[in-house]
């Protein structure tokens, strides 16, 4: 994905501390918070509406959302937009648009997921990391809130987010799709057939939660970012970073996300090894990914047969991304023609059948080449390349505006120019960038 520094490269740190100061720079830093929180809350606060009858929660209200605040991001962002992203937003709107043209199938939505990378990303520059790490505390405690009430009152919860009506209103799940848990709540809350949660089901029972999310699998999701972020920064004391982790493996338990649980450990084990920084690394780790998942597609392909998800399990999904892309001809590859086969469920193939491989590698090679300010920033860009590598192989959730603004947030605040103050007593002690200019050469 596309990320550019949203202050000229060389410039010195005091230049870039003066943007976030004074009354301009605090409105812009609010505004980042805002359009953060309204991105996670949104789908809660019209889902509440629509139960109440009060809005349809139409997908035209959805989208009116999420355009909203992209704009609203667009402005809050528009003194520091670079010559750079203007000329890249121009590439991917002229290319998507032409590739519309030719393929009427293509989903003109990939540029408002393209353009959530670089506005929040650019949002969390002009932040510190105190403010993305209290917003974060912040979240994490609205999320845990209501996941516990859902779970100790799940009849009360569903009466005031009925949330398979509001699915089911928007588009997401047809009027004909069966609702076996005949619950108000997602299609996934539960295991599908026999499946029973994986963490703790003799104890918490059948139901997966989602919390303000709706869905469980953006918990996860959540989750995941949550302890990337406690991996890659200090912008808090060490009991405020346990108790941040602690609160990702709630989430992950409560949502019993078995993505969430091999994607931490990845991490893990990713921030252990420093090569993981190294730009050429993450720029590989998003088109290994891509080429294994279409190997293991060719090694296990059903000729004859249409690509689907054989097992709603890990090795079936991982498969069914795999026989997709396998069974793609170039002109897939180059968004020419839709895919036969919906991508919703495999990321890359959304991606790539939507911007085309070139552009996608375009985009890939600038995010992972971007050259940062700090070592957290390397740190943290590791991290999204993790989460974008192994959660694009089995969905496209990555890309949905309810966790993608705060993890392009945080990725921004870790490369901000704005000096750190972390709470220590009574005062708080300053750490500064250890780059002398923020046109260093960090991995």
């Amino acid at each position: 994905m596309s990320q550019q520094s949203a202050l000229a490269p060389g410039a010195a740190p005091a230049t870039a501390m003066r943007i976030t100061r004074g009354k301009a720079g605090a409105r812009r830093v609010s505004a980042g918070v805002f359009l953060v929180l309204a991105a996670s809350l949104f789908n809660l606060l019209l889902c509440f509406l629509q139960t109440r009858h009060w809005a349809s929660g139409s997908s035209a209200e959805v989208i009116g959302c999420e355009l909203a605040i992209l704009a609203a991001g667009l402005m809050a962002i528009r003194p520091v937009f670079s010559n750079t992203a203007l000329a890249v937003s121009i590439c991917v709107v002229v290319t998507v648009i032409a590739l519309k043209l030719i393929n009427p199938g293509l989903d003109l939505k990939i540029i408002h997921d393209v353009a959530i990378t670089y506005i929040f990303y650019t949002l969390g520059t002009l932040a510190s990391q105190e403010t993305a790490n209290r917003l974060l505390s912040g979240l994490m405690i609205i999320v845990l809130i209501l996941g516990f009430f859902e779970f100790v009152a799940p009849g009360i919860y569903a009466q005031v987010f009925d949330i398979w009506s509001y699915y089911v209103a928007k588009g997401t799940l047809s009027q004909t799709t069966v609702d076996y848990a005949q619950t108000n709540f997602f299609l996934s809350s539960a295991r599908a057939g026999a499946q029973n949660r994986t963490l703790l089901p003799g104890l918490l029972g059948p139901h997966r939660a989602s919390s303000i999310f709706l869905e469980p699998v953006s918990m996860g999701n959540f989750a995941v970012i949550t302890f990337a972020w406690c991996l890659c920064t200090s912008a808090s004391t060490p009991w405020r970073r346990f108790a941040l982790i602690c609160g990702a493996v709630l989430c992950i338990i409560l949502s019993d996300s078995r993505f969430g649980i091999g994607c931490c450990l990845i991490m893990a084990l990713a921030r252990s090894v420093p090569v993981f920084r190294a730009r050429p690394v993450v720029f590989l780790m998003l088109v290994l990914s891509v080429l294994a998942l279409t190997l293991a597609g060719s090694i296990h392909a059903l000729p004859g047969i249409k690509p689907s998800i054989l097992g709603d399990n890990l090795p079936g999904r991982l498969l069914f991304s795999g026989r997709l892309l396998n069974d793609w001809t170039l002109q897939n590859w180059l968004g020419l023609v839709v895919s036969r086969v919906y991508t919703s469920d495999t990321g890359f193939a959304y991606v790539i059948n939507n911007l085309g491989l070139p552009l996608s590698l375009l985009l890939a090679a600038l995010f992972a080449f971007h050259v940062v300010r700090r070592r957290e920033a390397g740190n943290m860009k590791a991290m999204v390349a993790v989460y974008l590598s192994t959660s694009l192989c089995i969905g496209a959730s990555a890309v949905s505006i309810k966790t993608a603004a705060l993890l392009w947030f945080l990725y921004g605040a870790t490369d901000s120019a704005v000096a750190l103050q972390i709470p220590a007593g009574p005062r708080a002690r300053m750490v500064r960038s250890r780059q002398p200019a923020l046109g260093g050469s960090q991995p």
